[in-house]
């Protein structure tokens, strides 16, 4: 599930590079797909594995506050090497860094949020309101870390025996909600008036103008469809290693961070190429288009998911914990 979900947040974020997303288009269609369950996932999932709070609250610094840091300010490095110029706001996120923000929240505060009575049903009820409040916004992620904490706590009480009980449903009959979900991402697409940023969850109501009511349907709809596919993926994936042999989607699914934090820099030459004219097929939005983020996508979690590019990683974020480890402790 994780391997799946990384490669959604991949091919998803190079499929909006070329910046054309006319409704309709295959592009918009694909995105709206992809966002309309794999951030919800990576959250849902998340949470299952962090039944360990102590845990969870020990290593959160160093596994995702510290990344944070670190890559907000290797990104902007990047953008202004690339672009000339680029801004550094540590309490800003920049594009994709927000969800290591949002994790070390949910990964950090599990230990106080499971013993709040009915946390759950009130993070439910903060998923659908926040878009009503307007400081909720970009600024420390804080209108997705209000959108997103439901998730992360639904997987948290979950039981493996809930997952067993979806697997006992005939996967034939996943068809029918699967096709229904694709029909209504088609229909999304194709509407003028809907932005793709209401998936997203970075903004306000006001923001986005629309208004309560339509804020708490909209965000009810979206709720609904992420924990569908949810539903989905669990009956239908498989539950061993995959493939048997070797195990490289399942091992992708391991080490979903080093390729979730790399590809960013990816995406900018992308971004950046799109705007050459040696480059013009990045500057359209069509099949081939399609075609080519998909395999750039597929070599992307391939490559950053490699064993010796994760041990590096590992490595780097160790040395440099080490000087704030004993503080940290403290």
């Amino acid at each position: 599930l994780k391997a799946l979900l990384i490669f959604c947040v991949v091919f998803a974020h190079f499929l909006r590079v070329s910046g054309h997303f006319e409704p309709g288009s295959p592009s918009r269609i694909i995105y709206i797909i992809c966002f309309s369950f794999m951030m919800e996932g990576f959250f849902f999932v998340s949470g299952f594995f962090s039944q360990n709070v102590d845990k969870c609250r020990a290593k959160s610094f160093e596994t995702l506050l510290l990344p944070y840091v670190v890559f907000m300010i290797l990104s902007f490095g990047a953008r202004y090497a690339i672009f000339g110029s680029a801004h550094l706001i540590l309490y800003l996120p920049s594009h994709a860094m927000w969800f290591l923000l949002v994790m070390f929240y949910c990964r950090f505060g599990i230990k106080t949020f499971a013993r709040i009575p009915f946390v759950l049903p009130l993070s439910a009820i903060l998923y659908l309101t926040a878009g009503a409040m307007t400081f909720m916004g970009p600024g420390m992620a804080l209108g997705r870390a209000c959108s997103f904490l439901v998730f992360f706590l639904l997987g948290y009480y979950s039981k493996w025996d809930y997952f067993e009980k979806i697997r006992k449903i005939p996967k034939p009959v996943m068809i029918v909600p699967s096709a229904g979900l694709v029909c209504l991402s088609v229909w999304y697409a194709g509407q003028k008036e809907y932005d793709v940023e209401l998936l997203l969850f970075k903004d306000c109501n006001e923001e986005l103008g629309i208004d309560f009511l339509e804020g708490v349907v909209i965000r009810a709809l979206v709720g609904l469809a992420a924990l569908t596919w949810l539903v989905i993926w669990i009956d239908v994936l498989p539950d061993k290693k995959f493939p048997s042999k070797g195990g490289l989607i399942t091992q992708l699914g391991q080490n979903t961070m080093t390729v979730f934090l790399l590809h960013v820099f990816v995406r900018q030459i992308l971004k950046w190429a799109g705007h050459k004219r040696d480059f013009a097929i990045l500057s359209h939005d069509g099949w081939i288009y399609v075609l080519l983020m998909l395999a750039l996508a597929l070599a992307c979690v391939y490559l950053f998911s490699r064993p010796i590019v994760v041990k590096a990683y590992d490595k780097s974020m160790q040395f440099l914990y080490k000087p704030f480890e004993k503080v940290i402790k403290l």
